[in-house]
């Protein structure tokens, strides 16, 4: 009896070690890969969330820029780590995009499992000031009294970008011709255009200081609702056209992560958005925090592809050789 007894304590021990020790995730420090260069909005935003993170958690969050490719080096490197959660891969618009754009990729996205939708910004319709149209329907007049083999020329931050595949969209429900001008970076595109070297060019909230200065002319924003750090800059759909385009940033893990680890990140990562300081150096880029369920930033996820895919079979060549 006395053996059985000590045979049940142990088994009952040996039971609960498994939730204890996800229970206590992390007990080491966690890697968060950002697979684009330090200084840019990502990296930004998963910098101040991984300080907040690593001080709810007692342990260090480390931020590591794996740069290149049009971020596949820094995925690709996630999609081979251990699913123990220890390293998680803060991305953006190129994880759904990517897979649509590129042959031979090195991961599948059946490698991740989305954890937590952070955060999204919407592109903002930019105009050199030199050119005569500067509302949509003058837009939209202009491109298609230039014919099919003109248009007009709209630039981007890079070919497969959220700003070119916002501009594809933007041109196909339209109905206009357009040529694209894709940049390497936001940096020499903004250049550009204020020089009026092409017509327009779609970018998140991050370029709105440009308007501000007077630099190009914001015609409209492609989101649901006006932006609260741009009241007087009127929604695409209030102009009558229901257009919706940008970017979003989002935590995703190995595939094999439990799913105990997986809602720990999520519900932790949902608490510390809601710190006020961390929301007020967000917002300083323009970006919207948002939060999700593993579930719904999955669905999202599967949504973000499909319209990228219905946007391909429709017409549009996206090169991004």
């Amino acid at each position: 009896m006395h053996l059985l007894k000590t045979l049940g304590v142990a088994m009952a021990v040996a039971a609960a070690w498994p939730l204890q020790a996800q229970e206590a995730f992390p007990r080491r420090p966690v890697t968060i890969v950002v697979p684009f260069s330090a200084g840019g909005v990502t990296d930004l935003f998963a910098r101040t969330t991984g300080l907040k993170l690593g001080a709810l958690w007692g342990q260090p969050v480390i931020v590591e820029n794996r740069v290149g490719a049009g971020t596949i080096i820094g995925t690709q490197h996630v999609s081979r780590a251990p699913a123990d959660g220890y390293t998680l891969l803060f991305t953006s618009y190129a994880f759904t995009s990517n897979p649509e754009l590129r042959k031979n990729l090195p991961y599948s996205p059946a490698a991740f499992r989305p954890v937590a939708l952070l955060g999204s910004t919407h592109n903002i319709l930019l105009v050199n000031n030199k050119l005569k149209g500067k509302s949509l329907a003058e837009l939209i007049a202009l491109a298609k009294a230039q014919g099919p083999k003109g248009g007009l020329s709209l630039g981007s931050s890079g070919a497969g970008s959220s700003p070119h595949i916002g501009a594809e969209l933007f041109a196909q429900q339209a109905g206009i011709p357009f040529t694209h001008v894709p940049y390497k970076g936001q940096g020499p595109a903004m250049i550009d255009l204020t020089s009026g070297v092409f017509d327009g060019m779609f970018d998140g909230m991050s370029s709105y200081p440009q308007v501000q200065r007077g630099s190009v002319t914001a015609v409209a924003i492609a989101a649901p609702k006006r932006h609260p750090d741009a009241p007087e800059l009127p929604t695409f759909r209030e102009l009558g056209m229901d257009f919706v385009a940008g970017s979003w940033f989002g935590l995703l893990a190995p595939a094999g992560v439990p799913d105990e680890i997986v809602a720990k990140i999520n519900a932790d990562m949902r608490e510390v958005l809601k710190d006020p300081e961390l929301k007020a150096q967000i917002a300083k880029t323009g970006l919207q925090v948002s939060t999700s369920t593993p579930e719904a930033f999955g669905k999202f996820l599967a949504q973000e592809t499909q319209k990228l895919r219905n946007l391909i079979r429709q017409g549009a060549k996206i090169d991004i050789n």
